[in-house]
C-alpha cells in the first residue's frame, strides 16, 4: 500500500456524542465498509476526512470543517503523517504532524467581510499560536499559517474521491460541469423552479467529460507504450544489412536453426495483434506471406528470409508488449462496465473514444443511460485514471440506485480494475449483501466514550 493512503480515522465529539477510532486495530486496507445504526456518523466521518485532506482553497473545505459538529478528527497516513483539527473556542486548529513532530499549524476561522486570512501573520507566544494583523510592523513572521498548511497538506495527502449519498462525485482534481455553478446559485437562493433540470444535466455533463478524459488517458498511455516499444528503424536495418553481408554458408548454418521457431511466433503476432486492434491499440497483422517465405524448399531462401525477418518480428514483439499493460486495463474496464449494464453495451476505440450501442446496435447517449448506471460509469471512469498517483475514494451508501445484482459486484469489481494501484477504497454502507460477502472488511462504528 502506498505510504501517502489512509491508515485510521479517529473523531471525537461528532455531534457532541460520539468518540470513534476507526479501524478499532491495525488500519485501513485496500478497501474499507463502515457500518453503524442510522444516524450514529458514518457518512459524516466520510465528508469529514475528504474536507480535512482536501487541500483546494477555494471548495469550502475549511468552511466544512467548521461548521460540522465535533471537537476533533485526526488522520493519520500510511506514511506515518498525522492531520489533524481540533476545535478551540470560535477556531479550528489545523496542524500536520510527522513523527510526533508539529509541521505546520493553521488556526482558521472564517473570513470576516472586508478581511482575509492575508491580513493576518501567524505566531507563537508563550506555547500558543495567535493571529496579529500585519498592520503591526514589530511582528516577526513564522512559518506558519495559511500557505504553509495547505501547501504542506498538498504534498502529504492523497488524492481525493467522494461519492456522497446525492451521487455527487467530487474532488479537487475534478473541474465542475458548467451547470454545476448554476445549481449553487439556484440553491442558494432557494430557487427551485429548475433544481430537477439542472441536477440532472449537470450529472450528464460530469459523465460526459469523464468518458472524454478517460479516452485521453487511454490514448495518452497508449501513445507512451508505443513509444517505449519502437525498435529503432536505424538498429533493425543494421541487423537486415549485416545478415546480407554475412557470408553465404554462416548465414544458413545461423539462420535455418531460427526458422521452425519464427514459424511458430508468427501465429502468436497475427492473434495478438487482431486482439489489440479491437480497441486500436494495434493494426492487425497477417503474416502469411512470412510463413510462407520461411517455409519455401530451398534452404538459401529460407535463411535468408529467417535473417531478414527476424529482427522486424522482434520489432513487433517488442511494440505489442509495451501496449500490453493498457489493453488489459481497458479490456477489463470496458468487460466490467458491461458485466453491470443489460441490453446494451459500452465499445472503446483510440480513435473515436467510448460508445454505448443498444442489443440491437442503435447508439446511446450517455444520458440516455438510468441514474444508477451513470454513476457506476462516472465512478469507474476516475477510479481507472486514478492510477497514476495515491488516490482514496469514499463512496457514502454505494447501495443507492444499485439493484442487489450491482451490490454484490460493486467492491470486487472496484478491487479487479485497481490490482496493482495505489488506491483506497472507504464505504459507509448498510447494505446487507456488501457486508455479508465482505465482512473482514467491516468496520463497526463503536463509541469508545460512553
Amino acid at each position: 500500500m502506498s505510504d501517502r493512503l489512509i491508515s485510521s480515522i479517529k473523531v471525537d465529539g461528532l455531534f457532541g456524542l460520539y468518540n470513534y477510532a476507526l479501524p478499532a486495530q491495525g488500519e485501513f486496507e485496500e478497501a474499507a465498509i463502515l457500518y453503524g445504526d442510522n444516524g450514529v456518523g458514518k457518512s459524516t466521518i466520510l465528508r469529514l476526512a475528504f474536507h480535512l485532506l482536501s487541500a483546494a482553497n477555494d471548495r469550502g473545505h475549511r468552511n466544512a470543517l467548521y461548521e460540522a459538529e465535533f471537537q476533533s478528527i485526526q488522520v493519520l497516513l500510511t506514511s506515518g503523517v498525522l492531520l489533524s483539527a481540533r476545535r478551540k473556542l470560535d477556531i479550528l486548529s489545523l496542524s500536520i504532524e510527522e513523527d510526533d513532530e508539529l509541521i505546520v499549524v493553521w488556526n482558521y476561522k472564517p473570513k470576516v467581510t472586508g478581511e482575509s486570512s492575508s491580513d493576518y501573520l501567524l505566531q507563537f507566544a508563550d506555547g500558543k499560536v495567535i493571529e496579529i494583523p500585519k498592520k503591526r510592523t514589530d511582528v516577526k513572521s513564522k512559518l506558519y499559517g495559511q500557505q504553509a498548511y495547505l501547501r504542506t497538506l498538498e504534498m502529504s495527502a492523497p488524492n481525493l474521491f467522494i461519492l456522497n449519498a446525492e451521487r455527487k462525485l467530487a474532488s479537487d482534481s475534478v473541474a465542475d460541469p458548467s451547470d454545476e455553478v448554476e445549481l449553487r446559485k439556484i440553491m442558494r437562493f432557494e430557487d427551485n423552479r429548475h433544481l430537477r433540470d439542472i441536477t440532472t444535466r449537470s450529472r450528464q455533463i460530469g459523465l460526459s467529460q469523464a468518458l472524454n478524459n478517460t479516452s485521453k488517458w487511454i490514448a495518452k498511455k497508449a501513445l507512451q507504450g508505443a513509444n517505449e516499444g519502437n525498435t529503432n528503424v536505424h538498429a533493425v536495418y543494421n541487423q537486415v544489412l549485416h545478415h546480407l553481408m554475412l557470408p553465404a554458408n554462416s548465414q544458413s548454418s545461423e539462420d535455418l536453426s531460427n526458422t521452425s521457431e519464427l514459424l511458430q511466433r508468427l501465429p502468436l503476432i497475427e492473434s495478438r495483434t487482431n486482439e489489440l486492434a479491437r480497441y486500436e491499440l494495434a493494426t492487425p497483422l497477417s503474416v502469411s506471406e512470412f510463413k510462407k517465405a520461411l517455409s519455401t524448399r530451398s534452404p538459401e531462401k529460407r535463411s535468408l528470409a529467417a535473417a531478414l525477418l527476424n529482427p522486424y518480428i522482434e520489432s513487433i514483439e517488442g511494440r505489442l508488449r509495451a501496449v500490453d499493460q493498457i489493453y488489459e486495463l481497458v479490456h477489463k474496464f470496458v468487460g466490467t462496465i458491461n458485466s453491470f449494464l443489460s441490453d446494451k453495451t459500452i465499445e472503446f476505440k483510440v480513435g473515436s473514444g467510448f460508445s454505448l450501442i443498444n442489443r440491437k446496435g442503435v447508439p446511446l447517449d450517455p444520458s440516455q443511460l438510468s441514474s444508477g448506471e451513470q454513476q457506476l460509469l462516472l465512478l469507474f471512469c476516475y477510479v481507472l485514471t486514478a492510477r497514476d498517483r495515491p488516490t482514496a475514494f469514499m463512496i457514502d451508501e454505494p447501495e443507492i440506485s444499485l439493484n442487489i445484482k450491482w451490490q454484490r459486484q460493486l467492491v470486487q469489481s472496484l478491487l479487479n480494475i485497481t490490482e496493482g494501484a495505489q488506491i483506497q477504497f472507504i464505504f459507509a454502507s448498510h447494505s446487507l449483501e456488501l457486508l455479508s460477502q465482505h465482512r473482514t472488511r467491516v468496520i463497526k462504528l463503536e463509541n469508545y466514550g460512553g
